[in-house]
């Protein structure tokens, strides 16, 4: 039986490339949970649902209900104040929590531990009472808070004042230069074994969707191997540097959760989240790469949930194969979803033996479709049923096809992409 681990909560973007990147190992199995209903059961094919917040106070007692009752033996949490929370209360969670301990988990989430920590280092950044600042830009942000939350440009002191009404506010020197991220893993005998740094181009919603892999100089080797010594990671963790106004890299923050980008580490075939399953699992865990140059690019990207049931697909061979320039992959890979979900695929042609030909020439295997239909148009709608559906771009066919039923559902290829089940 694979070994379970719940990701707690499933919907952020981390979470989604989690799911993404443990879906089909042979070893463990991925379920997620969330406090409410998020774009996690849109991902995740094993959801468990009606998890308490956890500032509820029988969040302990609920978690540790649904760990019995599905078996889940590892937890990996999204947020640093679940990490805090998981890791203080360890001795009473029936399941192994993916973080760092405890100490350190705290020491991340609050800035003044972080820099107090490790003010001996010169990567450390300047910090003032509000009564010591004299020049301004200054940089202020909260101090339990994480990325661009709460965090302000400051150029006057009016601003100043401003900002430091909110509670546990920290004054930092202004760092104007590139900021980057620093994904790292340190294995259970405490040895960093991968550090990847990666530049934020762009940024949207506190997402980086544009990052691109930088090269690890000795400066950045150098902050990582520092941090490690003096904090007691393991498993998956992250810093964030950014330069100074001599182009010096300055700490503004690290965590003991996954980051939100990590997939870019993921496509040099570093999988972090199995990489800490192994290890705290027992196991001796070794990190190799492809040591290649990447860029990813995020955008919102739909996942769809139809208020519709069938157990056959139609297909209309002329509009859908033979009429278009290239295969549709997005066709093609929901041909295979449908077959992973036990729906009958029909093929419909004009004429059999050309559409056998063009499929073998385009190296799709015929016996992909359950059966092959030479119909007519008209035949076409005599075929549908209650419990199918119709690809095909020919409008005026799904329009006479929806007018005889509003039961039967047409899809064009272009829109495909809303029958994919991204949880399968």
């Amino acid at each position: 039986m694979k070994k379970r681990v719940l990701v707690l909560s499933c919907g952020s973007l981390a979470a989604t490339d989690m799911n993404m990147a443990l879906k089909d190992n042979e070893e463990f199995e991925i379920w997620g949970t969330s406090i409410y209903k998020n774009h996690g059961v849109y991902v995740y094919k094993n959801y468990i649902p009606d998890i308490p917040n956890m500032n509820d106070e029988n969040f302990i007692e609920v978690l540790n209900q649904k760990i019995k009752e599905y078996n889940i033996k590892f937890i990996i949490s999204t947020h640093e104040d679940m990490c805090v929370f998981l890791q203080k209360n360890k001795d009473k969670i029936n399941a192994i929590t993916l973080c760092s301990d405890y100490e350190t988990a705290l020491l991340c989430r609050y800035k003044t531990k972080t820099y107090e920590k490790l003010k001996e280092y010169d990567f450390i950044p300047k910090t003032y009472k509000k009564e010591e600042v004299t020049e301004y830009p200054v940089f202020v942000k909260k101090d339990n808070d994480q990325g661009a939350r709460h965090a302000y440009k400051v150029n006057n002191s009016e601003e100043l004042e401003l900002y430091t009404k909110e509670p546990n506010m920290v004054i930092c020197e202004f760092l104007p230069g590139e900021e980057v991220t620093v994904d790292c893993f340190t294995n259970k005998n405490r040895e960093l074994l991968f550090c990847n740094p990666r530049a934020a181009d762009r940024m949207l919603a506190g997402i980086d969707v544009h990052s691109r892999r930088i090269k690890l100089t000795d400066e950045i080797k150098k902050i990582a191997e520092n941090i490690n010594s003096e904090a007691n990671f393991r498993g998956f963790w992250f810093f964030q540097i950014k330069k100074d106004v001599s182009g010096k890299f300055k700490l503004l923050e690290m965590s003991t959760r996954m980051p939100g980008a990590f997939s870019l580490s993921r496509c040099l075939d570093v999988n972090l989240p199995l990489l800490a399953l192994k290890d705290f699992d027992g196991q001796d865990v070794k990190v190799t790469f492809n040591d290649i140059d990447i860029e990813a690019d995020k955008q919102f990207f739909g996942k769809y949930s139809l208020g519709i049931s069938y157990n056959k697909v139609f297909i209309d061979f002329e509009t859908c194969f033979k009429d278009i320039e290239k295969i549709n992959t997005f066709v093609m890979m929901y041909l295979y979803q449908c077959v992973n979900k036990n729906i009958k695929i029909n093929l419909l042609v004009k004429n059999k033996e050309t559409a056998i030909e063009f499929l073998k020439s385009n190296k799709i295997d015929i016996n992909l479709f359950d059966e092959i239909f030479e119909v007519s148009k008209d035949g076409i709608k005599n075929l549908l049923t209650e419990n199918s559906i119709l690809l095909s771009n020919d409008d005026n066919l799904k329009n006479e096809i929806r007018k005889e039923n509003d039961k039967y559902y047409c899809f064009s290829n272009n829109i495909v992409e809303c029958l994919i089940d991204w949880r399968a």
